[in-house]
Parts: C-alpha cells; sequence; structure tokens
C-alpha cells in the first residue's frame, strides 16, 4: 500500500496525490464511495445529479491538489540548496536512497558537509567519491540516516507513549543492517545470518539494524557522565551535540520529508561485539567463544539452517549460489555478540542501553587457562560447559558501562570488575588497553583475565577438582541458594569480611561410606543412595555430612577468626585443642593437623588435614576421612552406628568421667529425670551447664535449690523447684564452644542470648508457659552465661539469678556431644518470680 503524505493548512487535510479521474476524485472529495453507481435507479439519478454538481470545479481541481508553495523542499533538494553537500548528494546518488530523500517518509539525515568528505576520501585514499565503492556508499548513507524526527533538541531523548523521556538516549536506529555473509560452520565455508534476538530466534520481516551514537548534554546530564567518558572513546572535544567523534556544525535544517543536521565528519557502521571479536588480538577468547564439545559441537555458538530461511534467502540473493543458510546466535550467553537490539534486564529503550564486553589479550586467556582451567583437567573440552560459561560471564555485562561508572560495575555473575567495587581500581588503572564504542554496546580490550569467584573463592575447588564433583553436584542442586552461593561470597561480589573453611569430601570418601550416583534420576536429592547406611535415608546424610564440613567464619580490622590450619590452640587451656563449630552446628575439636567430631572420638579416630589452597575467602583442606556424627566405623551394623547418641547417654557418660566434681548436679539429674524428661528435642542443639558440687551445694544454702531429701513428687514446690533448677542449666538452640575468640562465631555476636528449658508457670503472677533466657558473652574470650530478667516495661516480673563462668580444662568443658556441648560452670543460673508486682 502507498504511503500518502497530508499536511495541515488553515485546519484543512488534503492530499497531495493527484487523482487521475475526475469524477472519482470529486466524489472522494466529499465521500461517496465507487460502489454507490451499483444501487438502483434513484442512486444512479443522483450520482449525475452530483457529476453535473461537480463538473463545475473540474477548471480548478488540478491546480488544487498541486503541492503548495509554502512546503519545504524535501532533504535531497534541501541539501543542493544548501550548497555544502555535493559529495554527500554523489554519494547518494550511487545508492537507493536518492529516491528515499526525494520522496516521502520521515527522516532525520545526520549530512556529511563537503569538507568532512574530503578528510574522508584523504583518509580511506579515495581520489574522489566516484572512487567510493558503491557498497561502501550505501554503508556511509544508511547510517547516516535515523528513522523520525529529531530536532536538536530531542536527539537525547526517547519518544514513549507520546511523551519525551528527557536524556534517555545515547543512539538512534539507522536503517542499516548486515545482511548474508560467509563463515566458517563446521570445517565448511557457509553463508550465514545473524539472529534477531539474542535467544536465537530470527524472523525475515525483522532485521538487524545497527545504531548510530548521538552523544548529547542531556544525555550526559542525566547519566551524571562528563566530557572526559566521551575522550575515552573519542580524541576530538566534546560539544555536547556529538556523532561519534564529529560533531553537529550546523543543526534543525527541515525539510518535506524531515529534518537534516550538518555534521563534520563522515560516519561508517560500527562493528558489534562479533566483528571485533574476528581481530586476532582477541583469538583466544573468540575460540573459547567458538569452543566445540567432544562430539564436534558447539558450546555456545549456535548455527540453526532450515529450509524456509534456506529458501527466502535463495530468492532474495539468487546469484549468491547458497546452498544452506544458517541462523547464528549464542543463546545461553546473557546477550548475543552478534545481536544489535538491546532487550537487556535493566529496563531502558534499545536507544537507551546496551552491553559491555571486556576482552583479555590472548596472553592473558592462554595464561588462565594454562595455570587455573587446566589445573586438573587435560583439555578444554574436558571442563564442564558451566565452567566455560562462568569465565565468559565475567567478562560481560548487561547495561553499556561509562569509564566514570567503572568503579561500581559489576559484570554478568554479578562481581564487580575492578575486584572491589568503590574502594577498588579506576577505570585508568585497570589495565584496560582498546576503548571502543561498537553498535550494540561498550568494547574494551583488557590486559588481564577479569577475576570471577567461580576461580578465586573457595568454590573454585570443588568447581575445579573432578575429585569433588559429587559435591559440586550437592551444593548446585541442594543448596543452590545456600552454601552455593555463600562460598561464592567475597570482595569480588562486595563480601569483605566472610571467611570460609572448608574440609573437602572427597567423590572417594563418600563411596567407602556407602553412597552412589545415579545420573538417571530427575532430582538432584533422588540420584544419591547409600547401601550401607541402617537407619536414617542417604540424603539427610549426605547434606549432614557436607554441612559439618564447613565453617562460616569472619575476618575483619576487628576479628580474625579464619581457621588457616588445625594446629590447636595452646592458650585457652585444653591440652592445646582448639575448638569450632561447623555449619550443621556440630562442634569439632582439632590439634596438630588433626581433627575430630563427636562420632570421631566415639570410633576413637583421627581425620587428617591436608592444606590445598588459601583463596580470597578463605582456605580448603583435603581429609582422609569423614567427620563424623556417630560411631559410625566402630558398628556398622547396628542402626546406633548411624545414629546420634542421645542427649541422656551423653551426660550420663560425662558424670561418669567427672564424679569428683560433678556428683552432687548429677543426683538432681537424675532424681528429676527418673520422673520427668526435660523437652529435649532429638534434633535440637544444646549447650548444658553443669554446676560444680561447691554451687549446687550454694544454691541449696542460697534457697535456690530444696536440699535432695526433699526432691519428691508429692512436695510440690520442692520438686516444682528442682526441676526448674536442672531445666535451667541446660540452653537451647546453640552450641556454644569456648574458643577463645572474643566474639560468637559464626554470627560474629559481642553476645547471644539464647532460651533454657526452664519455662515459667505461675497463675498467681498470670505466666503461663514463659521462656526464659540467658545472655553468653566473652570476658577475656571465655564464656560467660547470665541468668536474664522478664520484664514488662519497667517492671520485673522473673529475675534472672546468677552468673556461670566455664571452667576450663580438656575433660571439664568443651565436652563434645551429639549436637550439643557441655561446660562444667562455676556458678549456676535460676529464675525466681518476682511477687511484689
Amino acid at each position: 500500500m502507498k504511503q500518502e503524505n497530508y499536511y495541515l493548512k488553515r485546519g484543512s487535510c488534503f492530499s497531495l496525490k493527484k487523482q487521475k479521474s475526475f469524477y472519482i476524485g470529486c466524489f472522494k472529495s466529499i465521500g461517496v464511495k465507487d460502489s454507490v453507481i451499483k444501487y438502483g435507479i434513484k442512486k444512479l439519478l443522483l450520482f449525475s445529479i452530483l457529476v453535473l454538481f461537480f463538473g463545475s470545479c473540474s477548471k480548478d481541481f488540478d491546480s488544487y491538489y498541486d503541492r503548495p508553495s509554502w512546503l519545504e523542499d524535501p532533504i535531497y533538494q534541501t541539501l543542493q540548496s544548501e550548497g555544502r553537500f555535493s559529495n554527500y548528494l554523489e554519494c547518494v546518488d550511487k545508492t537507493l536512497y536518492s529516491q528515499v530523500l526525494k520522496g516521502s517518509g520521515n527522516y532525520t539525515v545526520f549530512a556529511p558537509n563537503d569538507e568532512a568528505f574530503a578528510k574522508f576520501l584523504k583518509e580511506k585514499g579515495y581520489a574522489s567519491v566516484k572512487d567510493i565503492p558503491k557498497s561502501v556508499a550505501n554503508q556511509i548513507v544508511s547510517y547516516s540516516l535515523v528513522y523520525n524526527k529529531y530536532a536538536l533538541e530531542h536527539l537525547g531523548d526517547v519518544l514513549t507513549t507520546s511523551q519525551w523521556s528527557a536524556g534517555a538516549s545515547y543512539k538512534k536506529r539507522t536503517p542499516y543492517y548486515k545482511t548474508i555473509y560467509k563463515e566458517n560452520v563446521n570445517g565448511k565455508t557457509e553463508w550465514v545470518i545473524d539472529a534477531n534476538a539474542h535467544n536465537g530466534t530470527f524472523s525475515t520481516e525483522v532485521h538487524n539494524y545497527k545504531y548510530l551514537p548521538i552523544l548529547t548534554n542531556s544525555y550526559f546530564t542525566n547519566n551524571h557522565l562528563s566530557s572526559s567518558d566521551y575522550n575515552t572513546f573519542f580524541s576530538t572535544n566534546f560539544s555536547g551535540q556529538n556523532v561519534l567523534s564529529g560533531e553537529i556544525v550546523k543543526s534543525d535544517l527541515y525539510s518535506e520529508n524531515g529534518v537534516i543536521h550538518e555534521v563534520n565528519s563522515v560516519s561508517l557502521p560500527l562493528n558489534n561485539f562479533d566483528e571485533m571479536l574476528k581481530n586476532d588480538n582477541y583469538s583466544a577468547f573468540k575460540a573459547l567463544l567458538d569452543h566445540k564439545t567432544s562430539d564436534g559441537s558447539y558450546q555456545f555458538a549456535k548455527y540453526t539452517q532450515t529450509n524456509t530461511f534456506t529458501e527466502y534467502y535463495k530468492t532474495l540473493y539468487p546469484d549468491s549460489n547458497i546452498v544452506d543458510l544458517y541462523v547464528k546466535a549464542y543463546p545461553s550467553l546473557p546477550f548475543s555478540p552478534n545481536v544489535e537490539l538491546y532487550s537487556g534486564v535493566s529496563g531502558a529503550s534499545d536507544e537507551g542501553d546496551g552491553y559491555t564486553m571486556f576482552v583479555p589479550s590472548n596472553e592473558a586467556v592462554n595464561e588462565f587457562v594454562q595455570n587455573k582451567l587446566l589445573k586438573y583437567a587435560k583439555s578444554i573440552s574436558e571442563l564442564p560447559t558451566a565452567t566455560l560459561t562462568y569465565f565468559l560471564k565475567a567478562h560481560m555485562s548487561d547495561g553499556i558501562i561509562w569509564p566514570s561508572q567503572y568503579t561500581t560495575a559489576q559484570n554478568a555473575n554479578s562481581e564487580f570488575f575492578n575486584e572491589q567495587g568503590a574502594s577498588g581500581k579506576t577505570f585508568n588503572e585497570s589495565g584496560i588497553i582498546e576503548k571502543k564504542m561498537a553498535s550494540n554496546g561498550f568494547f574494551y580490550g583488557i590486559d588481564h583475565v577479569i577475576k570471577s569467584g567461580y576461580f578465586e573463592t573457595v568454590y573454585s575447588e570443588i568447581l575445579l577438582n573432578p575429585a569433588y564433583s559429587w559435591l559440586n553436584i550437592a551444593l548446585t542442586g541442594l543448596y543452590a541458594n545456600d552454601l552455593y552461593t555463600d562460598f561464592l561470597k567475597s570482595p569480588l561480589s562486595g563480601y569483605t569480611e566472610e571467611n570460609y573453611t572448608i574440609l573437602l569430601p572427597s567423590d572417594e570418601l563418600l563411596k567407602r561410606d556407602g553412597f552412589a550416583y545415579d545420573v538417571t534420576q530427575s532430582a538432584v536429592g533422588d540420584r544419591f543412595s547409600n547401601s550401607s547406611i541402617k537407619s536414617g535415608t542417604a540424603l539427610d546424610r549426605l547434606k549432614r555430612l557436607i554441612r559439618m564440613c564447613v565453617f562460616k567464619r569472619i575476618k575483619n580490622n576487628d576479628i580474625n577468626s579464619a581457621i588457616v590450619d588445625f594446629n590447636g590452640n595452646s592458650s585457652i587451656g585444653y591440652d592445646g585443642f582448639g575448638y569450632a563449630v561447623n555449619d550443621y552446628g556440630d562442634m569439632i575439636r582439632f590439634k596438630n593437623g588433626k581433627v575430630q567430631a563427636v562420632g570421631n572420638i566415639l570410633d576413637s579416630e583421627w581425620v587428617t588435614i591436608t592444606p590445598i589452597a588459601t583463596l580470597n575467602n578463605g582456605q580448603v583442606f583435603a581429609i582422609d576421612k569423614l567427620l563424623e556424627y556417630s560411631p559410625r566405623n566402630s558398628n556398622p551394623a547396628a542402626a546406633a552406628g548411624w545414629e546420634d547418641q542421645s542427649i541422656t547417654t551423653f551426660v550420663a557418660n560425662y558424670f561418669a568421667a567427672n564424679p569428683a566434681q560433678t556428683s552432687e548436679f548429677k543426683k538432681y539429674w537424675d532424681k528429676v529425670l527418673s520422673v520427668v524428661s526435660p523437652s529435649i528435642n532429638a534434633s535440637g542443639y544444646y549447650t548444658i551447664l553443669i554446676p560444680t558440687n561447691e554451687q549446687v551445694n550454694a544454691a541449696v544454702a542460697a534457697g535456690n535449690l530444696p536440699a535432695l531429701a526433699n526432691v519428691v513428687v508429692t512436695k510440690d514446690k520442692e520438686w516444682a523447684q528442682a526441676v526448674n533448677f536442672v531445666s535451667s542449666q541446660i540452653l537451647s538452640g546453640t552450641v556454644y564452644s569456648d574458643d577463645g575468640l572474643s566474639r560468637f562465631i559464626p554470627g560474629n555476636y559481642v553476645t547471644s542470648k539464647c532460651a533454657t528449658l526452664y519455662k515459667v508457670n505461675d497463675s498467681s503472677a498470670d505466666l503461663v508457659g514463659v521462656k526464659t533466657y540467658a545472655e553468653a558473652t566473652k570476658v577475656n574470650g571465655q564464656l560467660v552465661f547470665q541468668a536474664k530478667n522478664i520484664e514488662e516495661g519497667s517492671n520485673i516480673l522473673v529475675k534472672g539469678i546468677g552468673t556461670s563462668g566455664v571452667i576450663r580444662g580438656v575433660n571439664n568443658s568443651n565436652v563434645m556431644g551429639p549436637r550439643a556441648v557441655i561446660h562444667l560452670v562455676d556458678g549456676y543460673l535460676t529464675f525466681k518470680v518476682n511477687s511484689t508486682n
């Protein structure tokens, strides 16, 4: 359908298209349809009358529809009359755009003046415009046009829903697009066309139009940029009305079919990332983009051949000898380097944003491949696709990154390009050796590989070392939002104090334990089985074994709790042992490079630790045995060998080993537990405080504990007091180790509040099932617990009585149990309802 141009004059709309039939023209001018003559004599009579009536207008009809004298000339004629664009117009005449600029439409033209063409001809070695190949002329002209009419004041704006979004555009879409080209596909030279969407889809009705950067004051102001951002790419001055390296020297020359801006430079279409990567300086990075797996298929590039598109382009280009046509894309990456349209997550329009690539030199890539990626593999083909994906994503960003925005810019792995964020290196300090605007974003050549947590954190050993493939599968499949993301936290992603120590359970150790892996199962949790297990599930055991090997610590200017070795701690009074609580909540003890969890102690065995690497967020170690929570190795045939020891058994064994100091509290414990059992959850976490004999006697003397002889069920008050006293020494929810640190780790707390098992039930005070709490502190690194009041406003409803400090000694405190620890203490905790309220 041909487009008609309509013009407004004195409030009337008329068409410049002349009607070839007088009668049709007249009837159309009053809205009568051609089909009116088909109906009846009366309508035919009416038709005749109208013909006679409008016949009188025939003499003036042609003159009425002549082109108005007041209308501006088309773009082509306007450029001719200006007299400064002869070279540009000669270039236009070599293309089909000559008719476009002479005809209808609505364009913005950035027309290079003759002086600009003189410079261009000299730079390119052309004697005159006649020497410019037709293909180059087509590029020059099509890339100088922009769809729609943009006055100078709106060149930096985006028109959305009939409103201007000021300063939101740094580029405009041109009519120029790249069509089919030849490329090596599976060892053969084939015809290829770029996909027009990042997911690899393609339509013959959509083209990969290239964009022309137009850098304005409004855009720079809106995005807090300065002239130095512009001068990173171009040596010319920033005027606020720049077209690439050129400048608009005269603006807003209005024409019938658009507006013209005179520029002082000739622009050729910018390359996109894919075209820039064909530079030999970046061949190593390009090789990874185009890498093939061991079966010969492309790992990231996707070449799709369909008969429909092949036949379409055979018809369009009959002389090109097309046999097959392939649509090219990189759908598994954050964006396809060969697609022009921006459609990223920022929500910006295609004019307002793009993508960024930081591409390392060949030397940098090759060194990284040899020293890091191939640390445990013989070739790139052995690496999982995910590993290479992480590497490539580290160098890609959804959104353009101006130099002044560099310090806070992050890559597609959500990591800082400069390794530290705002406190890190600036753009000029970061080894950026090439800076170019691409048609689909910003391209930076760099002399180094961008560091990524996938290769610099404690997770890197799990990712790269095939000895821990099961651990990697479990982390990504079972702990995707937990341990997996934790292990990647480092200064690269904005986490400056997180520090992790991991004891790595190898596939071999898990196999020895009875585990097997079935890749055919769809759910990760269903893939692991254990033929040896006698109690519980294989999945639960696997998850616990993994978490027992993880220690979340803090390392900053105030505290350094990192476990850098397992040599122990001779300064805290436990025969050289060091202690730590793992991610599951169990304790371990260690010295001389050997470790025990409670199951290892019950099995009388030690786990030998071997350091592997220190990374930017912690340390990783190899182990020769699994950390055990139960006596699995000494009692493998019975369920008890696979289960936690009960708390009551654990405490009973402690009493048996320490009669001289604990016999008095044991009497109350045994008497109370012979009748009632405190609400100890089999899967809970506990810190159990054992007052010394002296402290138990002091509690009796102070009236906080009845004499043992009076602790009988028939004496309600005394019985309740004894039950409450015993329950108050059991702290629920946390395993507190006396590790000598000044803070509570995990967590980095100065104090820590936890509930006791005593709940206040006093009807006279209107207290029913009210929890009581103790507060844990560190005094010179040593654990102290204090009973806390229960208050309501300024009133004390329940008085917390007593403070208990840990009595150190390897047989006294830090005695490890099933998700529990026992400490011998020099005090006791109890609670008393305040009867004065």
